[in-house]
């Protein structure tokens, strides 16, 4: 008996997965292209969990997670820039000012603009407004390359200490006290971190730079004429 035909009104046309739009976002109705850019840049800074959010599900792999989306690392329940991904900021002309209250102990304040090097994708990202209180534990190193010049370089760790959403008048950790106790539990992660990097024996000396003698020209000084 040959197999009885199906009118065309009620044929289901399945069409194939498609890598770009197998996943599926309640709260989205356009897929994430992944040609917005590199994961590491895409996304702004930290965003506040809801109390009432549900633990991250499995989902189908895409080229990148959205920013509210929930994510999980080592047991801690987090939405924002995924782990591993990277900011690079260019910051306006600003003003440093420190001022020197110990022998080896000075109080700094830095202000400035910063800018992202590439174009956040419409919007991703915490909303226009959201305040941030970042707590720093950082190495600056310094040349001094004239009397009046140095070179400078940063670099070390920033903790959230806590955020501000839009829309309310309260910090995440929203009393003096509680603030401080929590900088005290980020300076005392810094230093658990410091007392597991790997063990060095006593005498082992810093490394240092060469450095050249002030009346030695450079090779671009030789050969294109820079002033030295």
């Amino acid at each position: 008996m040959p197999p009885r035909k199906v009118p065309d009104s009620k044929r289901r046309i399945v069409s194939p997965p498609n890598e770009l739009t197998s996943e599926v976002h309640d709260d989205q109705s356009k897929p994430v292209s992944i040609r917005a850019g590199s994961q590491g840049e895409l996304w702004d800074e930290e965003q506040p969990i809801p109390e009432s959010a549900e633990p991250p599900t499995k989902k189908a792999k895409t080229g990148y997670a959205r920013f509210d989306e929930l994510k999980s690392f080592k047991g801690q329940r987090y939405s924002s820039m995924v782990i591993g991904g990277t900011h690079r900021w260019t910051y306006d002309s600003g003003q440093w000012v420190e001022t020197k209250e110990e022998p080896d102990l000075w109080k700094i304040k830095f202000e400035a603009k910063k800018h992202r090097n590439r174009t956040a994708p419409k919007g991703s990202g915490a909303p226009v407004g959201t305040e941030y209180h970042w707590l720093i534990v950082a190495h600056q190193h310094v040349v001094k390359e004239d009397a009046n010049t140095y070179s400078t370089r940063m670099e070390g760790h920033k903790y959230k200490l806590a955020h501000k959403s839009v829309g309310t008048n309260a910090w995440s950790v929203n009393t003096v006290k509680g603030q401080r106790d929590r900088e005290i539990q980020l300076l005392e992660d810094s230093i658990r971190r410091v007392q597991g990097l790997p063990p060095v024996i006593s005498s082992q000396k810093v490394a240092t730079q060469k450095m050249k003698d002030p009346g030695q020209k450079t090779l671009d000084q030789i050969f294109f004429g820079g002033c030295w």
